[in-house]
């Protein structure tokens, strides 16, 4: 097994919980959301220039869409974003089956569609997918959905339920978003996996929470790399860089104790890792 260390943080934002990075290949920048706070940050590396924006809510994940700016999943419901203007407007209002659930991890499939996740009592969440104006529930009974990713070859969804502690995978048909045949795919030793991305040689790379590590898993759940970090609570991760060979971690320092954060100054910023294995650009919502 490969082991990498990271020592410092590549941006010390501080956030109670960062998540849902996106590599913004349009704008050659970072976006990333502090779900408690409800801010947006934005980091491009050209200019070392970090922006933030804030949303008057919680926000749980952004992705990009097709417009050019972002659509995000907050307390409110779907709301579409410009960070031109800072221009937001709710074009789907959602309740949930709770007022603890919380929309949490999302990610747009390769067909456009926008996958989203709850968080909140145990057995109360849901995976959500947004298409064509319409809203639909594709796993249900979930505690804290989180990471989730397509295989290369379009053949499997991997999902991650928090809560369990578990990335599952499913086979997939991908033109009818079609998922079946559950299957416990990765359960840490330590920690619980969080934020997932697929590297171009379909390899897995999940934010270990509580377990001071990002892992690269292969596609039958080996471990083959380790980063080791500083901070006790990675959240998500995400390829980016002109040449998609930087890992981008988001980090939080939410739930800790004051003696734990004085231990890991750095939680809740952001890290940067070089890679051999390019990831893959994030696809856009076609909406």
């Amino acid at each position: 097994m490969k082991s990498i260390e990271i020592c410092n943080p590549l941006l010390s934002s501080q956030n109670t919980l960062g998540e849902s990075p996106v590599w913004d290949h349009r704008r050659q920048a970072l976006f990333w959301v502090d779900i408690e706070n409800g801010l947006i940050h934005a980091y491009q590396p050209s200019s070392q220039k970090t922006d933030t924006w804030s949303m008057g809510e919680k926000v749980g994940c952004l992705v990009m869409n097709s417009d050019g700016g972002f659509i995000l999943a907050t307390e409110s419901g779907l709301s579409s974003w410009d960070p031109v203007n800072n221009c937001k407007k709710v074009f789907l209002p959602v309740r949930h089956a709770t007022p603890e659930n919380l929309f949490n991890d999302g990610k747009v499939d390769p067909h456009g569609r926008f996958w989203i996740g709850t968080k909140g009592p145990k057995g109360t969440s849901n995976l959500w997918m947004f298409d064509a104006n319409n809203l639909q529930v594709k796993i249900s009974d979930l505690w804290i959905s989180n990471g989730l990713d397509w295989s290369a070859d379009g053949r499997f969804f991997y999902h991650t339920d928090s809560g369990d502690h578990t990335i599952y995978r499913y086979d997939i048909d991908l033109p009818t978003a079609k998922i079946s045949n559950r299957t416990p795919f990765f359960t840490p030793e330590k920690g619980t996996p969080d934020g997932l991305t697929i590297d171009t040689e379909g390899n897995i790379w999940t934010a270990i929470w509580d377990g001071w590590q990002v892992l690269q898993l292969s596609p039958a759940g080996e471990i083959l790399a380790e980063i080791k970090m500083p901070i006790q609570r990675p959240t998500s991760v995400t390829f980016g860089g002109k040449d998609m060979k930087t890992l981008f971690i988001t980090s939080a320092w939410e739930g800790l104790t004051i003696a734990e954060r004085q231990v890991q100054p750095y939680a809740g910023d952001v890290f940067a890792v070089q890679l051999e294995v390019p990831g893959r650009m994030m696809n856009i919502a076609t909406m």
